[in-house]
């Protein structure tokens, strides 16, 4: 290591935004999309994951494909099958989820989001 060097990025220290943050729910943060590992109030640091897999909530009514993009809802904190105007890109669905499933597996990106126009 370099003594520049700071952390290995896949999981971030950040100040949890109005209304806090709950452990396993993803987060927009600036340009950044993360999940909470632990649950913090508003102003409290909190660890959030922005690589690796996460089961995220999924929007109700929508299926998805093997290998599609996972646009992050973050009015309804959901994972949704569509491009939207207000949507993040936030990575994509290794396996196939049904239209019933309350979970999607999602591999994160781990880089920066920005809203859908």
């Amino acid at each position: 290591m370099t003594k520049l060097y700071r952390q290995a990025g896949d999981s971030l220290t950040l100040i949890a935004p109005a209304g806090g943050v709950v452990s396993g729910t993803g987060y927009v943060i600036g340009n950044l999309f993360v999940v909470a590992e632990g649950t913090a109030a508003a102003g409290e640091l909190f660890v959030g994951n922005a690589e690796g897999m996460h089961n995220l909530a999924h929007q109700a009514t929508e299926g998805m494909t093997a290998g599609q993009i996972a646009y992050w809802d973050d009015t309804l904190k959901t994972v949704r099958n569509a491009t939207a105007a207000g949507r993040f890109i936030i990575g994509a669905v290794p396996d196939a989820v049904g239209a019933s499933d309350a979970l999607a597996p999602v591999r994160l990106n781990g880089v920066h989001v920005v809203a859908i126009p």
